[in-house]
């Protein structure tokens, strides 16, 4: 059985399921948000005051401004954490709730395959979760006449699609490896909401999957920024790897 016809059989599962509609919902939920913020704070946060003081935290400009509400403020990056593990969990919860494994490891089809097809599809969701949250940046910067170019949105995506594949990673094999859906999702959760915290230190603010997505926001010389981002492509790497290893190895009953 070929990859791409598991992967096809993998994508209909969800064709009329919840996941995508949430998918799409997450975005539209925080440019609503933004946009709220912008409407009735716009003043206050395009000022020169404000833009001065963001310039000494590393935020230049009132584009970076626009970012920097978009990832801090409205929390879209808790929110785009929260998403990938939701979807992780949900992607993998089927299985063990029908019993299912069982049937999908007796088709004529290495298991690796079965991984990845699993894996592709939270990823799939988070490309959507991002690319959709920076297209909405744009006409949010279009529609209150934000100055300043869209190349450092374009590099604010670029950024967080690298980050997000270590929550990816990491998320899959965790809610794959735990028969208990519950406690999967309560990892990510924590994770996700945790990620403030692990930020704080200079290790595990790159180690953890989840803090490298609160890293992703371009500011100063986006020394952090790339860093995070790195990380989040290594761990994406290492994880997935894990994920591959454990799955092939592992005694399905």
């Amino acid at each position: 059985m070929s990859f791409m016809s598991i992967l096809k059989s993998e994508l209909m599962k969800y064709k009329r399921s919840v996941l995508w509609k949430g998918v799409f919902f997450i975005p539209v939920l925080s440019f609503i948000l933004l946009f709220m913020d912008l409407h009735f704070r716009c003043n206050f946060l395009m000022a020169d005051n404000h833009i001065k003081y963001l310039a000494q935290i590393g935020i230049y400009g009132k584009i970076g401004a626009l970012l920097y509400e978009n990832h801090l403020a409205t929390l879209w990056c808790i929110l785009l954490n929260l998403s990938i593990v939701v979807v992780a969990v949900i992607v993998n919860y089927m299985e063990y709730s029908e019993n299912t494994w069982k049937q999908i490891i007796a088709r004529p089809v290495e298991r690796k395959k079965v991984y990845l097809s699993k894996w592709i599809v939270v990823l799939i969701a988070a490309v959507i979760l991002v690319i959709l949250n920076g297209v909405f940046l744009i006409i949010i910067k279009s529609l209150f006449h934000i100055d300043g170019g869209c190349a450092v949105i374009f590099k604010y995506i670029g950024m967080e699609l690298c980050t997000t594949l270590g929550v990816v990673s990491f998320q899959q094999f965790i809610s794959c490896y735990m028969k208990n859906s519950l406690a999967s999702a309560a990892v990510g959760f924590a994770g996700s909401i945790g990620a403030y915290m692990f930020a704080q230190s200079k290790l595990l603010s790159y180690v953890v999957p989840y803090a490298n997505v609160l890293l992703a926001l371009p500011s100063g010389d986006s020394k952090d920024a790339y860093t995070a981002a790195f990380f989040g492509i290594v761990s994406g790497i290492l994880w997935l790897a894990v994920g591959i290893i454990e799955f092939n190895k592992r005694d399905i009953k």
